[in-house]
């Protein structure tokens, strides 16, 4: 017993060594017949061989990692320790399919001329995602003169999915910020000054790097923050845009330029001179309105309850002084203890919280109808009607 267990063990022995050496001769064969995009000319090659070709070699290397893999994790639980880290060095050595810096380069150059816009649509979204050195990146670049550092800010969407090269992206608005003595800020094109998009326009993502100046023209720039209105006019004769409200609450109070001073048809500009105005808006909105203690609007009658909303100013600048107000559609109806507010100004954005103190009059099941309203000094006037039901 003793003589044959020595020999199977021997048997087993050079069978587990021999199927480890053969296992290794047939990855290093794979190896040798493997497809890389090494074998393509990818100055020639098409485009489907481009990619049917990466595929190809990531499956095979896919199956190799696996095998591999497979023998690695047998060899382990045999505590075969020479073949498992003869394993485990083949798995680190494996080339990982990639698209070189080089190979991008190449490959980025053939989008940007081709002319097929469905290739070139299909292409570039597979290189952006096989390749990690193809980011087009769109930089924007202000330079005043040679002398001058150059201030820049990149934006080359690189997180998003939806700004994969073919995708629509917004160009940045930058009248605020960007301004020279060459006049105002028109837009973005190339240094020699030609205007080829506007600012905040949407274009594609490019399939290749972009540098784009901001272009200045003499003239007046309308700007507003509420209808979000850029417009640009030069010439003998300045129009100012007309502003369509975004609704009925919004009031126009007028352009002003950066000291204050509102656009009345009188000033002029020097030959070479720019200016700026800005829209100014007006609004109020009243919510929020609730009787305190209660889920609706109902009130006892004859009770002293408290009335509270809030109010929020709208519009883009401050709001100069105002008074708030509870007015019944029937006078006899409501007793008002607390009377009318009065403020200096809310500055654009802010929300305030208000309370009326009132006594309703009337029958059990009578709706009492009121409003409260909001005048400014100019004569303004914003309002939301309340409905009081009485238990």
């Amino acid at each position: 017993m003793k003589h044959n267990t020595k020999r199977i063990i021997v048997a087993l022995l050079v069978l587990t060594l021999a199927s480890a050496g053969l296992f290794a001769a047939a990855v290093r064969e794979e190896a040798i017949n493997n497809v890389r995009l090494d074998d393509l000319d990818l100055t020639s090659a098409s485009y489907e061989q481009i990619m049917e070709t990466f595929a190809k070699w990531q499956e095979n290397y896919d199956k190799k990692y696996e095998s591999i893999y497979a023998k690695m994790v047998d060899f382990y639980r045999a505590g075969d320790v020479e073949n498992y880290f003869d394993a485990k060095s083949m798995l680190m050595d494996l080339e990982v399919p990639a698209v070189t810096s080089e190979q991008t380069q190449i490959l980025a150059e053939r989008l940007s001329a081709e002319e097929d816009a469905e290739k070139k649509e299909d292409f570039s979204v597979w290189l952006y995602e096989n390749s990690r050195y193809y980011r087009p990146t769109i930089t924007f670049t202000r330079v005043q003169d040679e002398q001058e550092n150059v201030r820049s800010f990149r934006a080359s969407y690189r997180y998003s999915i939806s700004t994969k090269p073919g995708s629509m992206v917004t160009l940045p608005t930058v009248a605020t910020t960007f301004s020279s003595a060459e006049g105002m800020f028109v837009g973005w094109g190339t240094r020699e000054g030609e205007v080829l998009y506007e600012a905040g326009q949407e274009i594609e993502m490019p399939y290749a790097d972009l540098t784009l100046y901001p272009i200045y023209k003499a003239g007046v720039l309308f700007v507003d923050t509420v209808t979000e209105t850029e417009v640009f006019e030069d010439g003998d004769e300045i129009n100012a845009p007309v502003l369509t409200p975004p609704d009925e609450t919004y009031v126009f109070m007028g352009w002003y330029d950066a000291s204050g001073n509102k656009a009345d048809g009188s000033a002029s500009l020097a030959e070479g001179e720019s200016a700026k105005y800005t829209a100014q808006w007006k609004s109020f909105s009243i919510k929020d309105v609730a009787v305190r203690g209660t889920e609706d609007l109902s009130v006892q009658a004859g009770s002293k309850v408290k009335l509270t909303f809030t109010l929020k100013n709208n519009g883009n600048m401050k709001s100069g002084a105002f008074t708030i107000e509870l007015v019944p559609e029937k006078e006899d109806t409501i007793v008002n203890s607390t009377g009318r507010f009065s403020s200096s100004g809310m500055r654009a954005g802010e929300s305030k919280s208000g309370t009326f103190t009132i006594t309703v009059k009337g029958n059990s099941g009578d709706t009492v109808n009121a409003k409260i309203v909001v005048k400014d000094q100019d004569g303004n006037e914003w309002s939301v009607p309340v409905k009081l039901k009485i238990k």
